[in-house]
């Protein structure tokens, strides 16, 4: 194959990708859309298949495939959301003393992208890259919160509590999601690890769309409901701060800049 061969077999595949991101799973309907020959179409495809790019099961078409969700991620990191965060988490957790964990959303978990231990010495169980179920986290619910409302349904596992304190039903655990879209934070009461809250608020980008989100974590006996309303507070402030330095502005005003809470 010569060079220019290889690149218009690129170029084809570029194609056909964005075509079935665009919501087009059929065949038929994708050799339409792209104009490309048939038997072009359905070998391009397979490759993509073969390499993970796409996947293809009968009855249901052709759907983007997990190596684009592992490069997503990837690229997600370069873009340096965890760089643009990281000196902010360290300064919230230095005024607060908690832990501040960063996390995004895939399917029903989040993962944990990065973490600032608090000054307290409580030994939590998170890790940088484990994954925990979003409906028992105030991650959780705050990055499912910020996605479109009829995608809310069907992201509640019962199997998934993990202590006595976590929501029971798919009922409850929407009228929570309401809450948070409402308020723009989410709590954790001993619902993951017992003898553990949290609270948790989202990072958005330019478009204003969640991509993560950001939870300070102390022991109970710190985090009282006193004291959860004054680290609200905290963690909205350095959300927003984070959210304006990766292109986000708020409705009707300039988004926040400067020093997190707490800078001196």
């Amino acid at each position: 194959m010569t060079r220019t061969e290889g690149t218009r077999s690129l170029l084809k595949s570029l194609q056909l990708l964005e075509t079935v991101a665009g919501g087009l799973h059929d065949l038929d309907g994708i050799v339409a859309a792209t104009r490309l020959p048939r038997s072009t179409a359905h070998r391009l495809l397979s490759t993509l298949v073969s390499r993970r790019y796409l996947r293809h099961h009968p009855g249901d078409g052709y759907r983007l495939g997990p190596q684009l969700i592992e490069l997503g991620f990837a690229a997600q990191g370069q873009l340096h959301l965890s760089k643009v965060a990281r000196p902010h988490m360290e300064q919230l957790a230095r005024t607060t003393s908690e832990t501040v964990h960063l996390a995004v959303l895939d399917g029903l978990d989040v993962i944990y992208i990065d973490k600032v231990p608090g000054s307290r010495g409580l030994l939590m169980a998170s890790t940088i890259g484990a994954r925990a179920p979003a409906q028992t986290t105030a991650l959780g619910k705050v990055l499912v919160a910020g996605l479109p409302r009829a995608e809310w349904r069907g992201r509640f596992d019962p199997a998934a509590r993990r202590t006595a304190n976590a929501i029971a039903d798919e009922d409850a655990y929407l009228a929570v999601l309401d809450r948070c879209a409402a308020t723009g934070y989410a709590e954790d009461r001993e619902e993951n690890e017992r003898g553990v809250r949290c609270i948790g608020v989202p990072i958005r980008e330019a478009s204003g769309k969640v991509i993560a989100a950001l939870s300070v974590s102390g022991a109970s006996v710190y985090l009282t409901d006193e004291r959860l309303g004054e680290i609200r507070s905290l963690a909205l402030a350095t959300a927003s701060i984070v959210s304006a330095e990766l292109g986000w502005r708020s409705a009707g005003e300039r988004a926040p800049s400067g020093a997190a809470p707490g800078a001196s």
